[in-house]
């Protein structure tokens, strides 16, 4: 009988010392978007890293979010066509 093998977990985001831990509707402020797009970005692995606290304690590190939102900085829209 073979086994599966488990998926390998998540990458370890270390981005230094955490700032602060903000919830999703906080970072959703931060970000102009809504808690629920954050948790549609969480279950496709689109959006930016987050801290996994317990099975339902989602909170964010708001210098990894600032992070994130740098890396997403474009100056034309010919830069989507990457």
């Amino acid at each position: 009988m073979a086994y599966k093998k488990k998926p390998a977990p998540p990458p370890v985001v270390t981005a230094g010392p955490i700032s602060r831990l903000l919830t999703p509707e906080e970072a959703g402020q931060l970000m102009g978007v809504a808690p629920q797009t954050l948790a549609h970005w969480r279950a496709r692995g689109s959006g930016p890293a987050y801290v996994l606290l317990s099975a339902r304690c989602v909170r964010y590190d708001e210098a990894v979010l600032r992070t994130w939102l740098d890396g997403r900085v474009q100056a034309s829209t010919a830069e989507n066509a990457r």
